[in-house]
Formats: structure tokens, sequence, C-alpha cells
């Protein structure tokens, strides 16, 4: 069966307020910024690619002056805001040499993936990977899952989806692909055995 990962909260930790810490924010900072800049609507048309990091550095300045520093500083330390979980790795390398295609399908900027993305280890042993912001278009959008099939030569009904947002999901169900919403490392590997998919 071919494998298709999420990869943020699946593959990697998005560790944005532990990022905002490290950076030394206050935690009235690291809260104010999760909600007002990070868990908003901007940041998913960051993912559609249809903004940039200097939209963000502009619009947040001007919307939280208070915070103009943290923001400055956080997007020229955007290396921090992921990190790789131990069992990525090995888990993407274990289902590839079991003999299961494996894929990536991920919402993500543009900006931070150029970033991000050369640092996965996971990411050799995959197959192919699709990221949203350089197509402009993001799961649970239909055409997000049809370019697994127009790009790779995929057959979606064969497709195991694994994410960890149920409308994403929902939206690969309704394509006919198989779906499993992930909630952890050690769960996930007790639903893949009982689909008989082994390690």
């Amino acid at each position: 069966m071919t494998i298709v990962f999420d990869v943020g909260n699946v593959l990697i930790d998005f560790r944005y307020r532990d990022h905002m810490r490290d950076l030394g924010f206050s935690e009235q900072a690291v809260e104010e910024l999760s909600r007002r800049m990070v868990l908003t609507e901007f940041w998913k048309e960051m993912d559609l690619g249809v903004r940039m990091e200097k939209d963000a550095l502009e619009k947040f300045t001007a919307e939280m002056p208070e915070y103009k520093e943290e923001i400055e500083t956080f997007w020229a330390h955007t290396e921090g805001l992921v990190a790789e979980y131990p069992y990525a790795e090995p888990l993407v390398k274990g289902l590839k040499d079991a003999g299961n295609p494996v894929y990536v399908l991920s919402n993500y900027p543009q900006e931070t993936a150029e970033r991000h993305w050369p640092t996965f280890r996971f990411l050799k042993h995959t197959d192919g990977h699709i990221i949203s912001a350089y197509e402009k278009v993001a799961k649970p959008d239909p055409r997000m899952y049809r370019l697994l099939e127009s790009r790779f030569g995929l057959d979606l009904t064969d497709c195991l989806f694994i994410d960890d947002r149920q409308e994403n999901i929902d939206g690969a169900k309704a394509l006919g692909m198989q779906g499993l919403l992930f909630t952890g490392y050690e769960q996930l590997i007790t639903d893949l055995r009982a689909r008989g998919i082994h390690i």
C-alpha cells in the first residue's frame, strides 16, 4: 500500500511556542503571538503561497506594535520553528524498506520550507512530496490530493493518508483514499499493524 504522510505534528514538531520561549519571549508574548499571528487565517495564506514573510512582518508589526521586536526576532530565526521527531526517519525508512511507496503531502509556507525541508532526514526515504505553497493549493482542497495522481501516477484508492487534522482526513476519504488520524507514534504503529502494514 502507498503511504502518504502529512508533515507538521506528524513527522515534525511544529514547536512555535517553544521556539518563542527559546528566543526569550515572555509568556504573555508567546500566547499573544501564537493566537494573533500563528493560529490565524493569514498563516493559511502563507501555506497557500499567496503571502510571504515580508507580508507577515508588515502586517503583524502594524497590528501589534508593542511586540515589534519579538515579531522581527521570530521571523529572523525561523530555523527553530520545527524539529524532526526522532522516530520520523526510522518510521519512513521502515515503511519504505517493507515495500510501501511513501509520499508526503504538506501544507507549508514557501520560505520556511526552503529552510526546513533540506534538513529533514526522513525525506530521502520518500518517493516524492508536494508542498502547498508551491502549488497555490492546500489540504483539504481536493486539488491537493489529486496532485498525487497527476504528478506521481498514484491510484488514490490504494493510498493510506496519515494526518493530524480530521478535516484533511475527511478530504482524502472523499476522494477514495484511506485515512488515519494521527494522535501519536505508538497509536500509529498499532493502527498500521491492524491494517496489515508492518515495519
